[in-house]
Order: C-alpha cells, then structure tokens, then sequence
C-alpha cells in the first residue's frame, strides 16, 4: 500500500499513531508532504522519528515552505525573523536552544534531501497546489511549496493531485477537480491524515491518541 501523510507540525504522538496503526511492510510506501516542523511542540522528534524509520520502511519525504524557511533562516534576518513568527519559536524550544546552531548536522543533512514532489502511477504528490497548467517540471517554489489549495481546476498533465499546506477547517480532506487536500489542521486542534491510495480509504489521528477513519473517491492507480 502508499500511504500519505499530510503536514505533522510537530505533531510527533499523532504521526506515531499513525504509523503504529498502519503498520507498513517492507512492501509499502510511505510519502509525507511536508511542513514537519514549526508551531507543534515536537519538532526535533518529529525530524529524529522520520530519520529513523527511513532505515526501516519505504518512505519519500517531501519538502513543505515551513522547511524552507527554516533553512532560509540560517541566513539571519529578515528570513530569520519571518520563520521565527511563523513558528520557527517553539521548533527551537524542541531543540531546548533558542539558536539554529543546536539543530544537529543530521537533521540539516535531511532538509537538504527532501523532494519537490513525487509520482505514484497517475497520482502527482505535492506540498501545495501548483497551477492545473503546464507540468511539474516548469513551477518555481512559490507553486510547490506556498501556492494555496482554492478552487482547483483539472489538471493539464492529467494527473490527480494529492496535496498539504492549507488547513481544512472541516479538519477532513477535501476533493475538488481531481485535487485532494490533506492537510487537516493537526496542529491547531485538528487531526492528522494518512491517506491509502490504493483504496481512498484515510485515517486520522490527533495528539490526545483519538482516531477515526473516512473515505474519499479516488480513481484507481495505474499499474
């Protein structure tokens, strides 16, 4: 099976949920779209867990803006300022330092490996929601990683996207034109989604340990 995940935010008891749950084999995939960092209070666990199961299972971690700019902030300001007010304050209280230097080479190292985007089959996997025209290749970081999900249009490139980045106040995936969003808010007292694309089938976790499970109607991957 592939299971994606939506953005986690430090949300390190829902995304381990998750996965104990799910409990994925040597014959799964696991993509994560991102924005593992920032406004939750488990960021560095977050990024230690990822590590982690990337020696254990298939997985593709994909690059979120919330990534960016945390390694934009290296710089020092403005950038740093812009990610510290962006929640880039309670991801260096996870780090118990309140300088980008605490933050481990490793974790640097996984920043730098992250993915654009991914494709299973028919499926285009993204942070945000890039324009319906014109093909991956040709979008810039403002389409991948900040452009927001509001009101889709069919793609272009005939591909069925599947995307983070813009908070679902239903705090359930919402489909539109072929385009489905899951980011579901589980920071800001929401759910975490994992999403099986094989089958449309989604299961969500919060950080007290609830979950519960839905469906959206996805088409079938091509094989």
């Amino acid at each position: 099976m592939t299971y994606v995940f939506g953005d986690i935010h430090g949300c390190l008891n829902s995304f381990n949920t998750l996965v104990k749950k799910l409990a994925p084999t040597d014959d799964d995939l696991i993509v994560t779209l991102g924005d593992y960092i920032d406004r939750g209070s488990s960021s560095r666990g977050v990024i230690d867990r990822l590590i982690e199961l990337r020696s254990e299972i298939n997985m593709v971690n994909l690059r979120g803006n919330h990534e960016l700019m945390m390694e934009d902030a290296r710089q020092g300001p403005p950038a740093s300022s812009f990610w510290l007010l962006n929640g880039g304050i309670e991801t260096l209280e996870s780090y118990d330092s309140r300088s980008l230097t605490s933050v481990p080479e490793e974790h640097w190292q996984f920043m730098s490996e992250l993915k654009s985007h991914h494709i299973v089959d028919n499926f285009l996997l993204t942070h945000a929601t890039p324009p319906h025209k014109g093909s991956v290749a040709d979008y810039d970081d403002d389409d991948l990683y900040w452009a927001r999900f509001n009101n889709p249009r069919e793609r272009a490139d005939g591909y069925f996207l599947v995307c983070g980045h813009t908070p679902q106040e239903s705090r359930r995936p919402l489909l539109k034109n072929k385009h489905l969003c899951i980011d579901t808010g589980c920071v800001n007292d929401g759910f975490l989604t994992a999403l099986t694309l094989e089958t449309g089938d989604y299961l969500q976790a919060n950080e007290e340990g609830r979950t519960r499970k839905g469906r959206v109607n996805l088409p079938l991957l091509v094989n």
